[in-house]
């Protein structure tokens, strides 16, 4: 993933999401993780009007708000790596699409996804709603 500081404007926001998600997902197996190690993703989040809408552990979409989008992460988590590869980066008023090769590691065996995934920004430019598309492409061990 490129580094968010070559961007601006929302596009610059989705990447910094990004790089905090992939944070999250390292540190979360580390002693010592801790409530305060959200601050940097919720800095980006309307936390009180977020959505997250797609598949996320299971083969099934499903909606979730902030708080349950975190247990759903902290669950992932704790068993998975992940890492992605920009494909495109789409921004329009309000609206970025992001579209990326992803890699998730779990029990020794990668899944291998192209995704697009829609961010929905309110005026404050507060992320308020991910849209997440996946194309399963296979797995590697």
């Amino acid at each position: 993933m490129p580094s968010s500081e070559k961007y601006k404007g929302l596009s610059r926001k989705v990447l910094q999401y990004s790089e905090g998600f992939l944070g999250i997902v390292n540190r979360i197996k580390t002693p010592g993780f801790s409530e305060s190690d959200w601050a940097p993703l919720e800095t980006l989040v309307d936390l009180r009007n977020f959505r997250r809408q797609g598949v996320f552990l299971g083969a099934t979409a499903e909606t979730s708000n902030w708080q349950h989008y975190k247990e759903l992460l902290m669950r992932y988590a704790g068993a998975s790596t992940w890492e992605g590869t920009l494909r495109r980066i789409t921004e329009v008023p309000n609206l970025v699409y992001l579209e990326l090769e992803e890699r998730n590691a779990r029990d020794g065996v990668m899944d291998v996804s192209n995704t697009v995934t829609i961010y929905e920004f309110n005026a404050a430019e507060k992320l308020v709603k991910l849209d997440v598309y996946v194309m399963p492409l296979g797995k590697r061990s």
